[in-house]
């Protein structure tokens, strides 16, 4: 190997570095933040309105940084992850909450529909779910032209866990 291969593949090596390295590395000097009590968590989906969905009972739960308008990942004092996410332009909510379940496969866990049905006060209607093999429990809710996936998973994530945020679920005005 030459001294000039050496220097070419030092820059191939450096410039992956950068490619892979610094977005990793800004990441994760991106600081969390502790939601407080009282505090509700939004998420927005492009397209028509309504397009905003709000949720509590996360009051001390640490939020990640997600850079996307429409996923919150949160993580609560028992070390579970809550992972919402909101879908606009929602014509047939059959079909939505099956492509959201599917989704939710590659977000976090493979789930299965588990045959309840969920309903709350702020009139999002759907189903639950569960891991297939992994600790989690999930919903997909509709209301309107909007789908959203709630997600909680870890030892602790329990449909018990889950309701209450699952309850919250308001249309933001």
């Amino acid at each position: 190997m030459r001294v000039r291969d050496l220097g070419q593949a030092a820059g191939v090596l450096g410039g992956l570095v950068g490619v892979v390295g610094v977005p990793a590395w800004v990441a994760g000097q991106v600081p969390e933040r502790v939601a407080v009590a009282g505090e509700r968590v939004e998420v927005s989906a492009a397209g028509e309105s309504p397009d905003t969905v709000g949720f509590g009972g996360v009051a001390g739960w640490e939020r990640r940084t997600t850079g996307d308008r429409g996923t919150a990942v949160l993580r609560g004092p028992s070390g579970v992850v809550l992972l919402v996410t909101v879908a606009n332009g929602v014509e047939d909510f059959e079909r939505a909450a099956r492509w959201r379940r599917e989704m939710l496969g590659l977000q976090a866990f493979d789930a299965e529909f588990d045959g309840g049905a969920v309903t709350n006060p702020g009139g999002f209607h759907g189903y639950t779910c569960k891991a297939v093999q992994a600790a989690g429990v999930c919903a997909v809710v509709g209301k309107d032209n909007l789908v959203v996936t709630v997600a909680l998973a870890g030892r602790d994530a329990t449909p018990g866990a889950l309701a209450p945020i699952v309850d919250s679920l308001r249309v933001a005005s």
